[in-house]
């Protein structure tokens, strides 16, 4: 049994630890609940982070959505600043998404802008790291070395011999110009007629235009009557012939040049035959010829020849 005073010892002891606990949870509740959503970390290299402070705003395109809490040196890479932001529920943060240091005013005093993003890329973990991106002294070096570069190229282009080139290409020009006018004023009857016979040419390409016109109607007119009268043709056809009779018809056709397919090869095999004898008769006909003409030609030479040979068969 325990006494009424280790009941009482136990019960301070159980309200001190209730206090306790309630103390050290609320420390660490209680920012939660006041400021939730969710730290994302952004990695500031070969960048001044002064003028950002914790509680520092951070903005998306202008727009207020959470505070800095947290600046520190990366312990991995001295030269760079990791710097932790709180972002407010209800903003996806995306892995194309940059962040930069902004001015306020003329105070000195920065907070971070992010920007960038697209719904269609993938949602940033919460503790990801948000990309730097160029901020106003990147941009400005840009500017300034534009300028550099676009004055060295200002002061080469007004070089002495540049100048003494451009002025010789102007004179030039100018003799070009004067050389044209002259050709111009000298063929100017010449552009006249040439421009009226043109103007002639269009009138005329015109008016035979408009005579082309009715042909192509006439054209059309035919071409429709032409229509008309096969389509009326194939249907008097049709209505006169049945299509069994049409059917027969073409069977008959079809007989008609398959027998004389196989006349026509047997006249072909004939000719085939007849055609060696034919070379033979040919080639002694020829042969006939010859001879014949070459006699005709020794008794145009010899007429006494043919007398002797008449003697000789004589005796």
């Amino acid at each position: 049994m325990m006494t009424h005073e280790q009941k009482i010892r136990l019960g301070i002891f159980l309200s001190l630890a209730t206090v306790i606990f309630i103390a050290v949870a609320g420390f660490f509740i209680v920012p939660k609940l006041r400021d939730p959503g969710e730290i994302y970390t952004i990695n500031f290299r070969d960048t001044s982070v002064q003028g950002l402070i914790i509680g520092s705003l951070v903005k998306y395109q202008g727009v207020e959505i959470g505070r800095v809490t947290r600046i520190r040196v990366n312990p991995a890479d001295l030269g760079s600043v990791l710097v932790d932001i709180r972002i407010r529920e209800g903003l996806a943060m995306k892995t194309d998404m940059s962040a930069v240091l902004t001015y306020i005013g003329l105070t000195g005093q920065k907070y971070v802008e992010i920007s960038g993003g697209d719904l269609a890329s993938e949602n940033l973990k919460a503790h990801g790291e948000i990309p730097m991106g160029r901020g106003l002294g990147e941009k400005a070096g840009d500017i300034v070395a534009n300028l550099d570069t676009t004055v060295k190229q200002i002061t080469e282009l007004l070089a002495p011999e540049n100048i003494k080139r451009f002025s010789s290409f102007l004179e030039n020009a100018e003799k070009g110009s004067a050389t044209l006018s002259g050709v111009i004023e000298s063929r100017r009857a010449s552009l006249e007629n040439t421009l009226a016979n043109f103007e002639k040419a269009s009138l005329e390409f015109a008016r035979a235009t408009e005579k082309f016109v009715p042909m192509t109607e006439d054209m059309s007119r035919m071409i429709r009557t032409l229509e008309t009268s096969s389509q009326e043709t194939l249907g008097n056809i049709s209505k006169r012939f049945s299509s069994e009779e049409l059917g027969q018809a073409i069977k008959d056709v079809r007989a008609f040049l398959d027998t004389a397919s196989v006349s026509l090869k047997k006249v072909e095999s004939v000719l085939l035959e007849q055609q060696s004898e034919l070379t033979r008769t040919f080639s002694s006909l020829g042969v006939a010829v010859e001879n014949l003409a070459r006699f005709s030609r020794e008794i145009a030479d010899e007429p006494s020849t043919l007398l002797r040979t008449r003697k000789e068969k004589k005796k």
